[in-house]
């Protein structure tokens, strides 16, 4: 396994230095960003749901889908407590004390993590792949924004605003699947044949996807300082341990424990910077780190895996 995933992470490599390569290039600009953006969530991340749940989702699993996004709740939402307690600790200001417990909280388990998880486990890893990431999206959407808007002044959206930006395409889509599924409902083999395709191109997309922002990286643009140091040790330290010891006491199975480690150690959210930006936070702290995790990103998962391995 730890030979897969050095050759994981230089496929990654190259997949993402392809889509730095092509933003150097000028064949890929902002607009095309937002492009891969609304693709990649809306048409391949569903494609990709829909292919696993009706082709490799053994439909006896479907009682235990609590129990996979009570776990994701559970890492998430506990290392949310410590990095508002690690944020007291350091005296973080209000105005990016947010920003801090989103950095080190959540994750860029869609663009970042979804390519290397199918790299890493294929199509077996894909249902806990799409669990993490909806837990991730939603507690983003309705935990975190809402206090970032309020350290930058912002009064909160009211609830149906909140949970219209949880919700989305991937998230409804498993939903539905989920239902179909129960129902034993089977789509027609050329609809899962379309999905198939439309799916494949997530992987690819959504490195490239990454290499356009690394692409956007200036370090000399921002500071490296204390605050940065400990959102970093927070992401790539605290929360994958802290999903270890959550999955391995539910007594999970050693390839779920994977992916989901896997998944938990993955670079800062993106969208955390976006934000950051509307709502008048420290914008500038919130890019730096999610640039630094990125690019640090690629170099733990042979770590990862070699430790897993061993402990699992």
């Amino acid at each position: 396994m730890l030979i897969k995933s050095i050759e994981t992470v230089f496929i990654m490599i190259f997949l993402i230095s392809t889509g730095w390569m092509m933003s150097h290039a000028g064949w890929l600009d902002s607009e095309a960003k937002r492009f891969l953006n609304k693709i990649i969530i809306n048409v391949s991340v569903p494609a990709v749901t829909i292919t696993n749940f009706f082709q490799t989702f053994p439909r006896d699993m479907l009682s235990s889908v609590p129990k996979y996004f009570g776990i994701s709740s559970i890492s998430i939402l506990a290392m949310m407590a410590i990095s508002w307690g690690v944020s007291k600790l350091l005296r973080i200001p209000n105005r990016k004390s947010g920003i801090f417990i989103a950095l080190s909280s959540l994750n860029n388990c869609l663009f970042f993590g979804l390519p290397i998880a199918v790299s890493l486990f294929g199509d077996a890893g894909i249902p806990y792949i799409l669990f993490y990431y909806i837990t991730d999206s939603a507690i983003f959407w309705s935990v975190m924004v809402p206090k970032m808007m309020r350290d930058g002044g912002f009064k909160t959206k009211n609830l149906f605003a909140i949970l219209k930006n949880a919700i989305n395409v991937p998230m409804a889509s498993m939903v539905l699947c989920a239902i179909l599924l129960s129902f034993d409902f089977s789509p027609p083999s050329v609809i899962l044949q379309i999905s198939k395709y439309l799916g494949s191109m997530a992987t690819p997309l959504a490195a490239i996807f990454v290499g356009r922002i690394m692409y956007e990286i200036n370090l000399k643009d921002y500071r490296f300082d204390r605050d940065v140091l400990a959102a970093t040790m927070m992401r790539f330290l605290v929360a994958p341990a802290m999903m270890f010891f959550v999955a391995k006491g539910f007594g999970l199975e050693p390839l779920v424990i994977k992916v989901l480690v896997i998944m938990a150690a993955m670079p800062a959210k993106v969208q955390t910077s976006l934000v950051a930006e509307m709502y008048g936070t420290d914008s500038k702290y919130a890019a730096f780190t999610i640039s630094f995790t990125t690019l640090l990103g690629l170099f733990f998962i042979p770590i990862y895996m070699l430790l897993l391995n061993f402990w699992v």
